[in-house]
């Protein structure tokens, strides 16, 4: 069962909301797997965050998503970034604006489609791929502390089945 207190902010002894840890309980999500999915998630975006921060690399968790699917797809169409990334694509513009800015990645003309972009990752941006597998291994190392080999491979395994039946068109970064 999903703990209300971690799942709604504010659930503590001075919670603005009280009623919230109640309403949670009541109606059922706690029970559910698509809310701890997404409290994952969150979650492990956070630690994700807290990674980046301390390593200084001055990269939000969207840039990392970037970095890691042009340097695992190769170049791409903004609108294919956009959906290996999971953003919307007014998003990502502003994403890619900061990433040309900082020299990590540049957009070039498609010679497939005028219409269209072509991502490139940069030297600078390939540069911080190793940096950035590190900690992920890190977050990774957090997030499995407490799991037994036998547990991790299982959970490894109903997660990875999980994507397998919910992804559609284009793959997610790591696919």
């Amino acid at each position: 069962m999903i703990d209300a207190d971690a799942i709604t902010p504010g659930t503590g002894a001075d919670a603005p909301f009280p009623a919230a840890r109640d309403r949670w309980r009541e109606s059922g999500l706690a029970e559910k797997l698509a809310p701890l999915c997404l409290l994952i998630g969150r979650l492990v975006t956070r630690r994700l965050e807290i990674a980046l921060a301390d390593a200084g690399l001055g990269l939000t968790p969207a840039q990392a998503r970037s970095i890691a699917s042009l340097w695992l797809h190769g170049p791409m169409t903004q609108q294919s970034l956009a959906a290996h990334t999971e953003v919307e694509p007014s998003t990502l513009v502003r994403t890619l604006d900061v990433m040309e800015r900082e020299g990590i990645a540049r957009r070039e003309p498609n010679p497939g489609d005028r219409r269209s972009y072509l991502v490139h990752l940069t030297a600078r941006g390939e540069a911080l791929v190793p940096r950035l597998v590190a900690l992920w291994e890190e977050v990774e190392a957090e997030l499995v502390a407490e799991l037994s080999a036998e547990e991790l491979s299982r959970a490894r395994e109903l997660l990875s089945s999980l994507v397998s039946r919910l992804a559609t068109g284009d793959a997610p970064c790591c696919g």
